[in-house]
């Protein structure tokens, strides 16, 4: 298969996917710091041309960044209210896409499923694979069938919940069953706080199911992997830096993070990622390491925001590696790591990108 020479690379969330009104400054962070690195990576890739959708919204939410500064070759402009159209005539412009967005309301699923029906090919996961590892319910399922160690984790209604939560004794977390990030993940201390959190979890959902999970304690960790053809390479483990509470607050990564439960936690990712067909380029696991064993808690079917730090502690390109994984189902032999590197969600200095110009704008 030829490669592209035109890749769509859409993120949802800078690409017009925010409801109407005031962006929090850390999601705008996030989300332009997965779509610049990514951008400038395919520019380092020679032969290959860019184009993205940028909101309004978003410029200069990162100073110095708005649509001259972004490093695509074509930057469209897009509002929250014309955001699927633009996508949908986007598509038939490129050659290839790579989608950023979450899975929750089947977001990514659909985005990507839009790319299908349009013959597009997409440089992640088939739209399939998403809807099933993005639902925290199914996978947790899926774990247990194969006998993959992970909190105990079940299915309740907002209804239930409370009968779910006295047996399954605290502490425990109340998640969405389609939730990402630590985006409405609540740890539950006591009973008595149930109510409260509950209230808070409804209004992030549209589901009336919710998981309720045993609380893991230890190091939160991830391991980012391309996987292509039933076959994972894992590239590196991530430390998240995470404060557990009510909410849980994800606050950044380190690139790459040792640990004596590291290769155990490794291990276990690449059996998580066998069990969905159709999980392919990027592909992030969330796990916790205790003291000499690991937890699954999530597989994320798209590029994460560990991304940000594991494209400066490795010569390879990741862009490149990821497209090659897609079209062609060939991985890496290995991908070389040196250094570490940390980036905070909401310090645009430590991402460690550059203008159209090489500029460090930090």
């Amino acid at each position: 298969m030829s490669f592209p020479s035109t890749v769509l690379v859409y993120e949802f969330f800078s690409g017009g996917g925010c409801p109407a009104g005031e962006i929090p400054v850390g999601l705008a962070a996030e989300a332009l710091g997965m779509l610049w690195a990514l951008l400038t990576d395919f520019r380092r890739w020679d032969g290959v041309r860019t184009m993205t959708a940028l909101d309004a919204r978003f410029e200069e939410r990162v100073p110095r960044l708005n649509r001259k500064t972004l490093p695509a070759d074509h930057v469209f402009s897009v509002s929250h209210y014309d955001h699927r159209k633009i996508y949908l005539s986007l598509l038939k412009q490129c050659d290839a896409a790579i989608i950023i967005a979450p899975e929750t309301d089947g977001i990514l699923a659909w985005l990507t499923a839009q790319a299908e029906t349009a013959g597009i090919p997409v440089l992640g996961s088939n739209s399939s694979a998403i809807a099933t590892a993005g639902n925290k319910a199914a996978c947790h399922q899926l774990f247990d069938i194969a006998n993959l160690p992970n909190p105990a984790t079940r299915t309740a209604s907002f209804e239930s919940a409370h009968q779910v939560a006295e047996e399954t004794g605290c502490p425990l977390v109340v998640k969405p069953i389609d939730g990402v990030g630590s985006e409405g993940t609540y740890l539950v201390a006591h009973i008595s706080d149930l109510p409260a959190v509950l209230a808070s979890v409804r209004r992030i959902t549209a589901h009336n199911q919710i998981l309720v999970q045993s609380f893991a304690k230890g190091i939160h960790v991830s391991v980012s992997l391309l996987a292509a053809a039933g076959r994972s390479l894992p590239l590196s483990l991530n430390r998240q830096l995470i404060e557990a509470g009510s909410p849980f607050k994800y606050l950044g990564s380190e690139v790459p993070f040792v640990h004596r439960a590291g290769g155990s936690g490794v291990d276990l990712a690449c059996s998580a990622v066998s069990l969905i067909p159709g999980l392919t380029g990027y592909v992030g696991v969330d796990l916790v390491l205790t003291e000499d064993a690991a937890l699954l808690i999530e597989i994320n079917p798209r590029l994460t925001t560990s991304y940000i730090a594991l494209r400066q502690v490795t010569p390879v390109n990741l862009a490149k590696a990821i497209s090659e994984a897609c079209l062609t189902g060939v991985l890496p032999d290995r991908i070389p790591i040196s250094g570490r590197a940390v980036i905070r969600k909401d310090d645009p200095a430590s991402w460690n990108l550059t203008y159209k110009m090489g500029a460090n704008p930090f």
